[in-house]
């Protein structure tokens, strides 16, 4: 027994080591500024993710902890002759990994593997071998809304460090502008036609605003597709300490949350400076989790029908070719299921044809 919990023991140190490098390595590959290098680096919460899920607390906390260390010695020895000097940027990019990344992952593959026997109240994290449907697993539902929270608050934290920084959100914005107008000139410079009728102040001070927003678009994206990637990689492993869900039918939010984007967009037309960016990141948030929502009840609605492969090839083909607009269409198909619970609906109607 004691051998045996020592090699437990080992097993999720080293798990934890190993993730946290892996996490840390794919982290810096930020850096190169390729878009393959860029793409990889959003995988950089999947190997804690698969640590939380498949090896249990200790490990997933290790590599939370390892990571940022290993992100600050990979940082510092990239200028080895100004040490000294370096330390600053090498702490700010570990700080940065543990806040936008490590801490995330950790919190929601946490909430993901917790469960609690049917009428009992506290909640644990079982092993996959107690995994059973009579156990009661957390909500989908509270595991989006913590992802939407979470995006939001670091995309606001961004912002807010940004006109710190700047000494103000006006300079903060301008140092934004003379940023992206270079490279909007460069993109608008071969096309003379199109250059003469773009204002690219106008464009790039809309480029600017848009960046904090995006942000928290794109890390709720990246944080639930790295989520599901790590319970997918933990399934086949047999290690998954619950049975996987129907994402299709569970993945929803909460009808206030429809109220609370309109407000957010309202705010965020009339408001102005940093209060109306602040609106725009809760609203874009928002809009995106109410797309997702969308595009899993149109995956749940053509369950079992005839042509549902051709819809979702042509979803699919719409959402990488179109892009953004198929996100507003499945916004609002998400918007709709919030007032009018369109699964619940053809559910009622499937049973009174049974």
């Amino acid at each position: 027994m004691i051998k045996k919990r020592f090699f437990t023991f080992g097993t999720s140190h080293a798990v934890a080591v190993g993730a946290g490098a892996a996490g840390a390595l794919l982290f810096s590959l930020v850096g190169q500024g390729t878009w393959l290098a860029i793409a990889l680096a959003y995988l950089a919460p999947l190997p804690i993710m698969i640590a939380m899920l498949g090896f249990g607390r200790v490990a997933g906390i290790g590599a939370t902890a390892a990571a940022p260390l290993i992100v600050f010695l990979l940082a510092a020895a990239q200028r080895p002759h100004e040490w000294s000097s370096n330390l600053d940027d090498a702490g700010l990019a570990a700080l940065t990994f543990l806040l936008s990344l490590g801490l995330p992952a950790l919190w929601l593959s946490y909430l993901a593997s917790l469960s609690r026997a049917k009428g009992n109240l506290p909640w644990s994290i079982a092993s996959a071998a107690s995994r059973t449907f009579s156990r009661e697993y957390c909500p989908l539902e509270r595991i989006f809304t913590y992802a939407i929270a979470i995006s939001a608050t670091l995309a606001v934290g961004a912002a807010f460090y940004a006109s710190f920084r700047a000494g103000g959100f006006e300079a903060a914005l301008d140092g934004a502008i003379k940023e992206a107008t270079p490279i909007l000139e460069s993109l608008t410079a071969n096309q003379p036609m199109l250059a003469g009728k773009l204002d690219i102040h106008a464009v790039a001070r809309w480029v600017a605003l848009a960046m904090a927003p995006m942000m928290a678009a794109s890390t709720l994206v990246m944080l639930l597709a790295n989520l599901w990637l790590a319970g997918r990689v933990v399934q086949v492993s047999g290690r998954l300490p619950r049975p996987w869900p129907n994402i299709a039918r569970e993945l929803q939010l909460p009808r206030i949350y429809a109220l609370v984007f309109a407000a957010a967009l309202v705010a965020a037309y009339f408001l102005t400076r940093l209060p109306g960016l602040i609106s725009a990141i809760v609203a874009t948030a928002l809009g995106m989790a109410f797309a997702l929502q969308g595009l899993s009840v149109i995956h749940d609605l053509t369950h079992g029908g005839r042509f549902r492969k051709p819809v979702l090839i042509i979803v699919y083909f719409g959402l990488f070719t179109l892009m953004p607009w198929p996100l507003l269409v499945f916004c609002l198909v998400g918007l709709a299921e919030a007032a009018f619970s369109l699964r619940e609906r053809r559910d009622k109607a499937v049973a009174r044809k049974l």
